[in-house]
């Protein structure tokens, strides 16, 4: 079925202390369970299921934070992975800067 059907209806609290898994067909009292869901985006998420949330925004990296994965750890795999010795190339500040800032979003 629907998974967002599903968390609809193990938030209710009228249905949720008598919950039956329909796999094992087995009851469970979901009533005192804590349920974390993530998402990228709320977009697609229907209104009955937000209202039954707490939504919580954690924000994402920011170009500073970016930078230095980027230098430490993303160029040099780049380069191994195509060949390139860190002297055979130069890619100056401003340019990962742009490449980060415009070109990366987070997962």
């Amino acid at each position: 079925g629907d998974p967002a059907a599903a968390l609809l209806e193990v938030l209710d609290p009228e249905q949720n202390s008598n919950f039956i898994d329909h796999y094992l067909n087995v009851p469970f009292d979901l009533s005192q369970v804590l349920f974390i869901a993530t998402a990228n985006s709320l977009r697609n998420i229907s209104r009955p299921l937000l209202d039954r949330m707490e939504i919580i925004p954690v924000t994402g990296y920011s170009l500073e934070d970016k930078l230095p994965i980027a230098t430490r750890h993303l160029l040099p795999r780049q380069l191994g992975e195509h060949g390139l010795k860190e002297n055979e190339i130069q890619i100056n500040e401003s340019t990962l800067k742009d490449i980060v800032s415009k070109y990366t979003r987070e997962a």
